[in-house]
Protein backbone atom coordinates (compact mmCIF):
# COMPACT_ATOMS: atom_id res chain seq x y z
CA UNK A 1 0.00 0.00 0.00
CA UNK A 2 1.24 3.80 -0.91
CA UNK A 3 3.01 5.47 2.18
CA UNK A 4 0.26 8.49 1.26
CA UNK A 5 -2.67 6.42 2.03
CA UNK A 6 -1.38 4.82 4.69
CA UNK A 7 -0.01 8.03 7.34
CA UNK A 8 3.06 5.88 8.08
CA UNK A 9 1.20 3.30 10.35
CA UNK A 10 0.19 1.16 8.29
CA UNK A 11 -3.49 0.91 7.80
CA UNK A 12 -5.37 3.16 5.61
CA UNK A 13 -5.97 6.60 6.23
CA UNK A 14 -10.34 8.00 6.24
CA UNK A 15 -9.66 9.47 2.56
CA UNK A 16 -8.12 5.81 1.27
CA UNK A 17 -10.98 4.21 3.16
CA UNK A 18 -13.36 6.29 1.02
CA UNK A 19 -11.41 5.51 -2.07
CA UNK A 20 -11.55 1.74 -1.48
CA UNK A 21 -15.22 2.00 -0.63
CA UNK A 22 -15.69 3.87 -3.94
CA UNK A 23 -13.65 1.43 -5.61
CA UNK A 24 -15.72 -1.97 -4.18
CA UNK A 25 -19.24 0.22 -5.07
CA UNK A 26 -18.01 0.71 -8.64
CA UNK A 27 -16.24 -3.07 -9.08
CA UNK A 28 -19.88 -3.96 -7.72
CA UNK A 29 -22.17 -1.55 -9.99
CA UNK A 30 -20.40 -3.15 -13.19
CA UNK A 31 -20.62 -6.49 -11.96
CA UNK A 32 -24.80 -6.08 -10.95
CA UNK A 33 -25.80 -2.48 -12.08
CA UNK A 34 -29.61 -3.09 -11.81
CA UNK A 35 -29.25 -2.57 -8.02
CA UNK A 36 -27.41 0.83 -8.31
CA UNK A 37 -29.50 1.85 -11.12
CA UNK A 38 -31.93 4.88 -9.29
CA UNK A 39 -35.46 5.01 -11.56
CA UNK A 40 -37.29 8.11 -12.41
CA UNK A 41 -41.32 7.93 -11.96
CA UNK A 42 -42.08 7.13 -15.53
CA UNK A 43 -39.74 4.05 -15.42
CA UNK A 44 -40.50 3.28 -11.54
CA UNK A 45 -44.35 2.72 -12.93
CA UNK A 46 -43.65 1.11 -15.30
CA UNK A 47 -41.52 -1.73 -13.18
CA UNK A 48 -44.39 -1.87 -10.97
CA UNK A 49 -47.33 -2.56 -13.67
CA UNK A 50 -48.67 -5.78 -13.20
CA UNK A 51 -51.20 -5.86 -16.64
CA UNK A 52 -51.01 -8.38 -18.87
CA UNK A 53 -50.40 -5.55 -21.45
CA UNK A 54 -48.36 -2.77 -20.54
CA UNK A 55 -47.41 0.30 -22.54
CA UNK A 56 -45.07 3.42 -21.35
CA UNK A 57 -45.95 5.87 -23.95
CA UNK A 58 -43.51 8.74 -23.62
CA UNK A 59 -41.02 11.49 -25.67
CA UNK A 60 -37.61 11.16 -26.49
CA UNK A 61 -34.78 11.13 -23.79
CA UNK A 62 -37.28 9.40 -21.15
CA UNK A 63 -34.85 6.33 -20.91
CA UNK A 64 -37.48 4.08 -21.79
CA UNK A 65 -35.62 1.52 -23.69
CA UNK A 66 -33.40 1.32 -20.38
CA UNK A 67 -36.46 0.26 -17.93
CA UNK A 68 -37.67 -2.05 -20.79
CA UNK A 69 -34.58 -3.88 -20.77
CA UNK A 70 -34.61 -3.64 -17.10
CA UNK A 71 -37.68 -5.53 -16.95
CA UNK A 72 -37.14 -8.32 -19.35
CA UNK A 73 -33.68 -9.17 -16.78
CA UNK A 74 -36.29 -8.80 -13.92
CA UNK A 75 -38.19 -11.66 -15.66
CA UNK A 76 -35.13 -13.74 -17.31
CA UNK A 77 -33.95 -13.93 -13.65
CA UNK A 78 -37.04 -14.72 -11.93
CA UNK A 79 -36.84 -12.00 -9.42
CA UNK A 80 -38.45 -8.56 -9.37
CA UNK A 81 -38.05 -5.85 -6.40
CA UNK A 82 -41.86 -4.32 -6.91
CA UNK A 83 -43.74 -7.65 -8.33
CA UNK A 84 -44.04 -11.45 -8.36
CA UNK A 85 -42.88 -12.80 -11.16
CA UNK A 86 -42.40 -16.67 -13.02
CA UNK A 87 -39.49 -18.19 -11.06
CA UNK A 88 -38.25 -19.46 -14.49
CA UNK A 89 -36.68 -20.87 -16.26
CA UNK A 90 -38.50 -18.88 -18.83
CA UNK A 91 -38.00 -17.63 -22.70
CA UNK A 92 -38.06 -14.02 -23.07
CA UNK A 93 -38.38 -12.04 -26.13
CA UNK A 94 -37.43 -8.33 -27.57
CA UNK A 95 -39.25 -7.54 -30.03
CA UNK A 96 -37.22 -4.35 -32.55
CA UNK A 97 -38.39 -3.07 -35.97
CA UNK A 98 -34.78 -3.50 -37.45
CA UNK A 99 -31.65 -4.95 -36.71
CA UNK A 100 -29.97 -2.00 -36.27
CA UNK A 101 -32.39 -0.92 -33.76
CA UNK A 102 -31.69 -4.39 -32.11
CA UNK A 103 -28.05 -3.74 -32.13
CA UNK A 104 -28.67 -0.86 -30.34
CA UNK A 105 -30.92 -2.52 -27.40
CA UNK A 106 -28.49 -5.49 -27.01
CA UNK A 107 -25.98 -2.51 -26.02
CA UNK A 108 -28.26 -1.70 -23.41
CA UNK A 109 -29.25 -5.00 -22.26
CA UNK A 110 -25.67 -5.98 -22.06
CA UNK A 111 -24.60 -2.87 -19.66
CA UNK A 112 -27.86 -3.28 -17.11
CA UNK A 113 -27.43 -7.78 -17.35
CA UNK A 114 -25.71 -8.80 -14.05
CA UNK A 115 -22.28 -10.47 -15.26
CA UNK A 116 -22.59 -13.65 -12.75
CA UNK A 117 -26.15 -14.70 -13.64
CA UNK A 118 -25.14 -15.61 -17.27
CA UNK A 119 -23.48 -18.67 -18.60
CA UNK A 120 -19.82 -18.36 -19.89
CA UNK A 121 -20.40 -18.89 -23.06
CA UNK A 122 -22.05 -15.48 -23.29
CA UNK A 123 -20.16 -13.53 -25.70
CA UNK A 124 -21.08 -9.71 -26.55
CA UNK A 125 -19.67 -7.53 -29.46
CA UNK A 126 -20.44 -4.01 -29.04
CA UNK A 127 -20.37 -3.47 -32.82
CA UNK A 128 -22.66 -6.67 -33.45
CA UNK A 129 -24.29 -7.59 -30.81
CA UNK A 130 -24.82 -10.85 -29.35
CA UNK A 131 -22.52 -13.28 -30.66
CA UNK A 132 -24.16 -16.41 -32.14
CA UNK A 133 -26.61 -17.16 -35.36
CA UNK A 134 -29.38 -17.04 -32.52
CA UNK A 135 -28.44 -13.94 -30.91
CA UNK A 136 -29.57 -15.26 -27.67
CA UNK A 137 -28.64 -14.60 -23.59
CA UNK A 138 -28.69 -17.76 -21.47
CA UNK A 139 -29.07 -17.64 -18.21
CA UNK A 140 -27.90 -19.79 -14.97
CA UNK A 141 -31.25 -20.32 -14.04
CA UNK A 142 -31.80 -21.95 -17.34
CA UNK A 143 -33.63 -19.08 -19.36
CA UNK A 144 -33.03 -17.71 -22.50
CA UNK A 145 -33.65 -13.97 -24.30
CA UNK A 146 -33.61 -13.70 -27.74
CA UNK A 147 -33.99 -10.71 -30.28
CA UNK A 148 -36.09 -10.88 -32.99
CA UNK A 149 -36.81 -8.02 -35.86
CA UNK A 150 -40.51 -7.65 -37.32
CA UNK A 151 -38.55 -8.00 -40.54
CA UNK A 152 -38.49 -11.42 -39.93
CA UNK A 153 -41.44 -12.82 -42.07
CA UNK A 154 -42.91 -15.82 -39.11
CA UNK A 155 -40.76 -14.67 -36.44
CA UNK A 156 -40.81 -18.23 -35.84
CA UNK A 157 -44.10 -17.80 -34.06
CA UNK A 158 -45.38 -21.55 -35.41
CA UNK A 159 -43.14 -23.47 -33.05
CA UNK A 160 -42.58 -20.56 -30.21
CA UNK A 161 -43.52 -21.34 -26.37
CA UNK A 162 -42.83 -17.96 -24.72
CA UNK A 163 -43.69 -16.33 -21.47
CA UNK A 164 -42.39 -12.57 -22.07
CA UNK A 165 -42.45 -10.31 -24.81
CA UNK A 166 -40.64 -6.58 -25.03
CA UNK A 167 -41.76 -4.12 -27.88
CA UNK A 168 -39.65 -1.58 -28.12
CA UNK A 169 -41.03 1.02 -30.30
CA UNK A 170 -44.00 0.02 -32.05
CA UNK A 171 -45.15 -2.73 -34.11
CA UNK A 172 -47.42 -1.47 -37.17
CA UNK A 173 -48.71 -4.81 -37.47
CA UNK A 174 -52.01 -6.00 -35.73
CA UNK A 175 -51.71 -9.68 -36.66
CA UNK A 176 -47.86 -9.82 -35.64
CA UNK A 177 -49.25 -8.58 -32.21
CA UNK A 178 -52.37 -11.05 -32.30
CA UNK A 179 -49.87 -14.14 -33.27
CA UNK A 180 -47.91 -13.18 -30.19
CA UNK A 181 -50.41 -12.83 -28.15
CA UNK A 182 -51.77 -16.52 -29.10
CA UNK A 183 -48.13 -17.68 -27.93
CA UNK A 184 -48.32 -15.76 -24.88
CA UNK A 185 -51.74 -17.53 -23.53
CA UNK A 186 -50.10 -21.16 -23.57
CA UNK A 187 -47.72 -19.74 -20.86
CA UNK A 188 -49.76 -17.25 -19.44
CA UNK A 189 -47.16 -14.67 -20.38
CA UNK A 190 -47.47 -11.17 -20.60
CA UNK A 191 -46.03 -7.67 -23.01
CA UNK A 192 -44.69 -4.81 -22.48
CA UNK A 193 -43.94 -2.03 -24.90
CA UNK A 194 -41.71 0.70 -24.56
CA UNK A 195 -42.54 3.57 -27.30
CA UNK A 196 -42.77 7.17 -28.38
CA UNK A 197 -45.52 6.50 -31.11
CA UNK A 198 -43.21 7.84 -34.02
CA UNK A 199 -43.76 4.88 -36.81
CA UNK A 200 -43.91 4.86 -40.05
CA UNK A 201 -47.34 2.60 -39.85
CA UNK A 202 -50.76 2.76 -38.29
CA UNK A 203 -51.50 2.82 -35.11
CA UNK A 204 -54.92 2.46 -34.28
CA UNK A 205 -54.82 -0.99 -33.73
CA UNK A 206 -52.55 -0.13 -30.38
CA UNK A 207 -55.13 2.68 -29.14
CA UNK A 208 -58.02 0.87 -29.84
CA UNK A 209 -57.06 -1.81 -27.18
CA UNK A 210 -55.95 1.16 -25.10
CA UNK A 211 -59.25 2.90 -25.09
CA UNK A 212 -60.80 -1.07 -24.63
CA UNK A 213 -58.92 -1.26 -21.42
CA UNK A 214 -57.33 -4.05 -22.52
CA UNK A 215 -53.95 -2.43 -22.47
CA UNK A 216 -52.63 -0.27 -19.55
CA UNK A 217 -51.27 3.00 -20.96
CA UNK A 218 -48.78 4.48 -18.42
CA UNK A 219 -48.23 7.88 -20.97
CA UNK A 220 -45.88 10.81 -19.07
CA UNK A 221 -45.24 14.38 -21.03
CA UNK A 222 -41.91 16.09 -20.86
CA UNK A 223 -42.06 18.07 -17.42
CA UNK A 224 -38.81 18.39 -15.05
CA UNK A 225 -40.33 15.93 -12.59
CA UNK A 226 -40.32 13.06 -14.80
CA UNK A 227 -36.62 13.38 -14.97
CA UNK A 228 -35.87 13.36 -11.42
CA UNK A 229 -34.92 9.75 -10.08
CA UNK A 230 -37.27 8.72 -7.05
CA UNK A 231 -35.77 9.66 -3.46
CA UNK A 232 -33.32 12.26 -5.22
CA UNK A 233 -33.11 15.98 -5.55
CA UNK A 234 -31.05 16.37 -8.66
CA UNK A 235 -32.15 15.62 -12.37
CA UNK A 236 -30.97 13.12 -14.60
CA UNK A 237 -27.73 14.44 -16.67
CA UNK A 238 -27.17 13.67 -20.40
CA UNK A 239 -24.05 12.59 -21.50
CA UNK A 240 -21.92 16.05 -21.63
CA UNK A 241 -23.61 16.36 -18.13
CA UNK A 242 -25.99 18.99 -18.61
CA UNK A 243 -28.79 18.39 -15.66
CA UNK A 244 -32.22 17.22 -17.22
CA UNK A 245 -33.47 20.10 -15.42
CA UNK A 246 -36.73 23.14 -15.94
CA UNK A 247 -34.15 24.75 -18.69
CA UNK A 248 -33.23 21.70 -20.63
CA UNK A 249 -36.70 20.60 -20.87
CA UNK A 250 -37.92 23.79 -22.16
CA UNK A 251 -35.26 23.92 -24.51
CA UNK A 252 -35.44 20.34 -25.66
CA UNK A 253 -39.26 21.79 -26.69
CA UNK A 254 -38.63 24.65 -28.23
CA UNK A 255 -35.97 23.33 -30.41
CA UNK A 256 -38.33 20.54 -31.61
CA UNK A 257 -40.65 21.60 -34.63
CA UNK A 258 -44.11 22.68 -33.60
CA UNK A 259 -45.68 19.71 -35.38
CA UNK A 260 -43.50 17.27 -33.83
CA UNK A 261 -43.57 18.52 -30.63
CA UNK A 262 -46.92 16.70 -29.10
CA UNK A 263 -44.66 13.26 -30.24
CA UNK A 264 -41.33 14.26 -30.18
CA UNK A 265 -41.73 15.81 -27.00
CA UNK A 266 -45.06 14.08 -24.65
CA UNK A 267 -45.59 10.61 -26.45
CA UNK A 268 -49.17 11.94 -28.02
CA UNK A 269 -50.62 9.49 -30.54
CA UNK A 270 -50.15 12.23 -33.18
CA UNK A 271 -48.63 14.66 -34.93
CA UNK A 272 -49.60 18.60 -34.32
CA UNK A 273 -51.57 20.47 -36.37
CA UNK A 274 -50.19 24.05 -37.43
CA UNK A 275 -50.56 26.70 -39.59
CA UNK A 276 -47.26 25.77 -41.53
CA UNK A 277 -45.46 22.56 -41.40
CA UNK A 278 -42.50 22.92 -43.48
CA UNK A 279 -41.14 25.69 -41.35
CA UNK A 280 -37.80 25.27 -42.95
CA UNK A 281 -39.05 26.39 -46.82
CA UNK A 282 -38.01 29.54 -47.47
CA UNK A 283 -39.13 30.32 -51.32
CA UNK A 284 -36.26 33.06 -50.98
CA UNK A 285 -33.50 30.02 -50.92
CA UNK A 286 -35.17 26.87 -52.12
CA UNK A 287 -36.91 28.22 -55.31
CA UNK A 288 -34.58 28.52 -58.50
CA UNK A 289 -35.51 29.91 -61.60
CA UNK A 290 -34.62 27.75 -64.31
CA UNK A 291 -32.97 24.85 -61.98
CA UNK A 292 -31.23 22.40 -64.61
CA UNK A 293 -29.43 25.47 -66.03
CA UNK A 294 -28.80 27.16 -62.58
CA UNK A 295 -25.56 27.50 -61.12
CA UNK A 296 -26.61 24.93 -58.15
CA UNK A 297 -27.98 22.31 -60.45
CA UNK A 298 -26.83 18.92 -60.24
CA UNK A 299 -23.19 17.65 -61.40
CA UNK A 300 -23.00 14.24 -62.87
CA UNK A 301 -25.09 11.46 -61.84
CA UNK A 302 -28.62 11.65 -60.57
CA UNK A 303 -31.92 9.19 -59.79
CA UNK A 304 -35.29 10.25 -61.43
CA UNK A 305 -37.98 9.42 -60.11
CA UNK A 306 -42.17 10.55 -60.54
CA UNK A 307 -44.55 10.67 -57.69
CA UNK A 308 -48.24 10.79 -58.51
CA UNK A 309 -51.42 11.48 -56.47
CA UNK A 310 -54.80 11.06 -57.49
CA UNK A 311 -55.86 13.76 -55.30
CA UNK A 312 -58.68 14.28 -52.58
CA UNK A 313 -61.68 13.65 -55.02
CA UNK A 314 -59.80 10.68 -57.08
CA UNK A 315 -60.26 12.99 -59.71
CA UNK A 316 -57.60 15.83 -59.68
CA UNK A 317 -54.39 14.28 -59.93
CA UNK A 318 -50.74 16.08 -59.11
CA UNK A 319 -47.63 14.64 -60.05
CA UNK A 320 -44.31 15.81 -59.48
CA UNK A 321 -40.50 15.22 -61.56
CA UNK A 322 -37.66 14.85 -58.95
CA UNK A 323 -33.88 14.61 -59.19
CA UNK A 324 -31.95 12.80 -56.59
CA UNK A 325 -28.35 13.21 -55.96
CA UNK A 326 -27.20 10.55 -53.57
CA UNK A 327 -23.23 9.89 -54.86
CA UNK A 328 -21.97 12.81 -53.26
CA UNK A 329 -22.92 12.58 -49.80
CA UNK A 330 -25.39 9.29 -49.55
CA UNK A 331 -26.41 10.09 -46.16
CA UNK A 332 -27.67 13.37 -47.48
CA UNK A 333 -28.92 13.23 -50.47
CA UNK A 334 -29.45 16.49 -52.67
CA UNK A 335 -33.10 17.12 -53.86
CA UNK A 336 -33.81 18.68 -57.28
CA UNK A 337 -37.43 19.31 -58.14
CA UNK A 338 -37.63 19.63 -61.71
CA UNK A 339 -41.21 20.16 -62.91
CA UNK A 340 -45.34 19.19 -61.43
CA UNK A 341 -47.97 18.55 -63.65
CA UNK A 342 -51.41 20.15 -61.58
CA UNK A 343 -54.33 20.73 -63.91
CA UNK A 344 -56.48 23.34 -62.98
CA UNK A 345 -59.67 20.67 -63.05
CA UNK A 346 -60.60 17.37 -63.31
CA UNK A 347 -59.00 15.44 -65.30
CA UNK A 348 -59.26 11.89 -66.87
CA UNK A 349 -56.65 9.27 -66.65
CA UNK A 350 -55.34 9.37 -70.62
CA UNK A 351 -55.14 13.54 -69.96
CA UNK A 352 -53.09 12.57 -66.49
CA UNK A 353 -50.71 10.47 -68.80
CA UNK A 354 -50.19 13.16 -71.64
CA UNK A 355 -49.87 15.95 -69.03
CA UNK A 356 -47.51 14.29 -67.35
CA UNK A 357 -44.94 13.05 -70.49
CA UNK A 358 -45.45 16.72 -71.26
CA UNK A 359 -43.96 17.30 -67.57
CA UNK A 360 -40.82 14.89 -68.53
CA UNK A 361 -40.53 16.54 -71.65
CA UNK A 362 -40.53 20.14 -70.52
CA UNK A 363 -37.40 18.71 -68.32
CA UNK A 364 -35.37 17.38 -71.70
CA UNK A 365 -36.26 13.84 -70.46
CA UNK A 366 -37.55 10.79 -71.87
CA UNK A 367 -39.77 8.13 -69.77
CA UNK A 368 -37.14 5.64 -70.78
CA UNK A 369 -34.64 8.28 -68.24
CA UNK A 370 -36.46 7.70 -65.34
CA UNK A 371 -36.13 5.17 -62.67
CA UNK A 372 -39.07 5.13 -60.54
CA UNK A 373 -42.44 5.46 -61.08
CA UNK A 374 -44.27 5.90 -57.42
CA UNK A 375 -48.32 6.29 -57.39
CA UNK A 376 -50.62 6.54 -55.28
CA UNK A 377 -52.93 3.22 -54.24
CA UNK A 378 -55.81 2.59 -56.32
CA UNK A 379 -59.89 3.11 -54.79
CA UNK A 380 -61.79 0.51 -55.12
CA UNK A 381 -65.99 0.18 -54.52
CA UNK A 382 -67.58 -2.51 -52.23
CA UNK A 383 -67.17 -4.94 -54.54
CA UNK A 384 -63.67 -4.27 -54.94
CA UNK A 385 -64.05 -2.37 -58.51
CA UNK A 386 -61.69 0.39 -59.38
CA UNK A 387 -63.92 3.25 -59.14
CA UNK A 388 -61.27 6.23 -60.59
CA UNK A 389 -57.67 5.89 -61.58
CA UNK A 390 -54.98 3.39 -60.28
CA UNK A 391 -51.46 2.77 -61.14
CA UNK A 392 -51.80 0.04 -63.72
CA UNK A 393 -54.37 2.40 -65.40
CA UNK A 394 -51.83 4.84 -65.43
CA UNK A 395 -49.14 2.80 -67.14
CA UNK A 396 -51.37 1.87 -69.93
CA UNK A 397 -52.39 5.36 -70.27
CA UNK A 398 -49.26 6.18 -70.55
CA UNK A 399 -48.45 3.62 -73.33
CA UNK A 400 -50.82 4.83 -75.22
CA UNK A 401 -50.29 8.65 -74.92
CA UNK A 402 -46.80 7.19 -75.84
CA UNK A 403 -47.63 4.75 -78.41
CA UNK A 404 -45.74 2.21 -76.74
CA UNK A 405 -46.91 -1.39 -76.52
CA UNK A 406 -47.17 -3.39 -73.31
CA UNK A 407 -44.13 -3.09 -71.04
CA UNK A 408 -43.21 0.31 -70.56
CA UNK A 409 -40.82 0.99 -68.06
CA UNK A 410 -40.74 1.87 -65.22
CA UNK A 411 -44.65 1.56 -64.92
CA UNK A 412 -46.08 2.82 -61.50
CA UNK A 413 -45.61 1.24 -58.55
CA UNK A 414 -47.38 1.49 -55.24
CA UNK A 415 -46.38 3.85 -52.89
CA UNK A 416 -48.54 2.51 -49.87
CA UNK A 417 -47.25 -0.82 -50.00
CA UNK A 418 -44.70 -2.10 -47.78
CA UNK A 419 -42.14 -0.54 -45.37
CA UNK A 420 -43.27 2.97 -45.69
CA UNK A 421 -46.65 2.55 -46.45
CA UNK A 422 -48.97 3.09 -43.30
CA UNK A 423 -50.62 5.95 -41.69
CA UNK A 424 -47.19 7.17 -40.12
CA UNK A 425 -45.73 7.39 -43.77
CA UNK A 426 -47.11 11.26 -44.07
CA UNK A 427 -45.26 12.38 -41.01
CA UNK A 428 -41.99 10.41 -41.98
CA UNK A 429 -41.61 12.16 -44.97
CA UNK A 430 -42.39 15.23 -43.41
CA UNK A 431 -39.72 14.73 -40.96
CA UNK A 432 -37.19 13.88 -44.35
CA UNK A 433 -38.17 17.36 -45.84
CA UNK A 434 -38.00 19.40 -43.31
CA UNK A 435 -34.54 17.65 -42.20
CA UNK A 436 -33.44 18.12 -46.11
CA UNK A 437 -34.68 22.04 -46.45
CA UNK A 438 -32.67 22.99 -43.28
CA UNK A 439 -29.79 21.31 -44.50
CA UNK A 440 -27.25 23.74 -46.70
CA UNK A 441 -27.59 23.42 -50.51
CA UNK A 442 -30.01 19.90 -50.36
CA UNK A 443 -33.57 20.94 -51.58
CA UNK A 444 -33.63 22.71 -54.82
CA UNK A 445 -37.45 23.22 -56.21
CA UNK A 446 -37.63 24.77 -59.91
CA UNK A 447 -39.76 28.25 -59.95
CA UNK A 448 -42.44 26.78 -62.15
CA UNK A 449 -43.58 23.81 -59.81
CA UNK A 450 -46.05 26.64 -58.66
CA UNK A 451 -48.84 24.58 -57.11
CA UNK A 452 -45.92 22.53 -54.85
CA UNK A 453 -44.11 25.95 -53.48
CA UNK A 454 -47.79 27.16 -52.46
CA UNK A 455 -48.33 23.78 -50.89
CA UNK A 456 -45.23 23.58 -48.94
CA UNK A 457 -45.68 27.14 -47.87
CA UNK A 458 -49.47 26.58 -46.85
CA UNK A 459 -49.97 23.17 -45.91
CA UNK A 460 -51.34 23.08 -42.51
CA UNK A 461 -51.05 18.96 -41.86
CA UNK A 462 -54.44 18.36 -42.20
CA UNK A 463 -55.97 15.34 -44.49
CA UNK A 464 -58.91 18.28 -46.02
CA UNK A 465 -56.13 20.70 -47.06
CA UNK A 466 -56.24 20.87 -50.67
CA UNK A 467 -52.22 21.23 -50.61
CA UNK A 468 -51.68 18.11 -48.92
CA UNK A 469 -52.21 16.25 -52.91
CA UNK A 470 -48.84 17.78 -53.92
CA UNK A 471 -46.64 17.07 -50.77
CA UNK A 472 -48.04 13.59 -51.27
CA UNK A 473 -46.88 13.12 -54.80
CA UNK A 474 -43.47 14.74 -53.60
CA UNK A 475 -43.47 12.69 -50.94
CA UNK A 476 -43.87 9.09 -53.27
CA UNK A 477 -41.15 10.26 -55.63
CA UNK A 478 -38.07 10.04 -52.67
CA UNK A 479 -39.67 7.22 -51.43
CA UNK A 480 -36.55 5.49 -52.36
CA UNK A 481 -34.26 7.90 -50.12
CA UNK A 482 -36.95 8.63 -47.07
CA UNK A 483 -37.07 4.39 -47.04
CA UNK A 484 -33.82 3.20 -48.51
CA UNK A 485 -34.08 -0.05 -49.14
CA UNK A 486 -32.07 -2.59 -51.46
CA UNK A 487 -35.65 -3.16 -53.30
CA UNK A 488 -34.98 -0.02 -54.39
CA UNK A 489 -32.46 -0.14 -56.75
CA UNK A 490 -32.95 1.93 -60.15
CA UNK A 491 -32.86 0.79 -63.43
CA UNK A 492 -29.99 3.34 -64.25
CA UNK A 493 -27.84 5.77 -63.51
CA UNK A 494 -28.65 9.29 -65.59
CA UNK A 495 -25.86 11.22 -66.59
CA UNK A 496 -28.12 14.45 -67.42
CA UNK A 497 -26.49 17.54 -65.93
Amino acid sequence: MLRGLTAGTGQPTAGARLLLTLGELRRRSEVDPLVYTRWTPPQDAYLRATAQIVLCRTGNQFGKTWVGAAETIYRCLGAHPHKEVPKGPIEAWVLCSSWSQSIAIQRKVWSLIPKDTITEDVRFNPKNGFVGVQKAVTFRNGSILRFKTTSQDTLDLASATIHWVWIDEPIADADTFTELQMRLRRTGGQIGITMTPATTGDLEWLRKLVVDGRVLDLHFTMTPENFVPLGQSEPLRTEDGTPMNAAWVEAQIEETLAWARPVRCHGEWEYGRVSKVFENFHPTVHVIPNLAQSSVAPQGEVKLSVGLDYGEDRLRTVAILVAVDDTTDPTNPRVYVLGEYTPDTSSTIDMDAKGILGMVAAAGLRWVDLDYAWGDKRYTDARGRITRKSNAMMTEALERAGNRKRGMRPAFRGAKKGIGGGRGAVWTGVRWLNSSQITPAAFYIDSSCTWLIESLNKWDGTDRSPHKDAVDALRYGLRPWIYPRRSHKPRRLVRRF
